[in-house]
């Protein structure tokens, strides 16, 4: 992905971990009312209810490679 920072979501994605519960919700909720409306911004989110973990992944990656991503995600936990 030339072009973009480092540490850029289009790059694969990121993991946000949140103190409480309700952050993480706030987090995922706004970024999906911004993602909602720019398709440019358009990502993969996975929220687990049982951690307050938020994995960010990019909209370049296929639905099934996207899934890849949650399916690691859960073996975390």
């Amino acid at each position: 992905m030339s072009g973009t920072d480092k540490g850029a979501l289009e790059r694969g994605g990121a993991i946000e971990v949140f103190a409480d519960p309700s952050d993480e919700k706030a987090r995922a909720d706004c970024i999906h009312t911004v993602t909602k409306s720019m398709s440019a911004l358009a990502e993969y989110d996975y929220v687990y209810v049982y951690v307050t973990v938020l994995v960010r992944v990019s909209h370049y990656l296929t639905p099934d490679q996207a899934a890849e991503y949650n399916v690691a995600a859960h073996r975390l936990g």
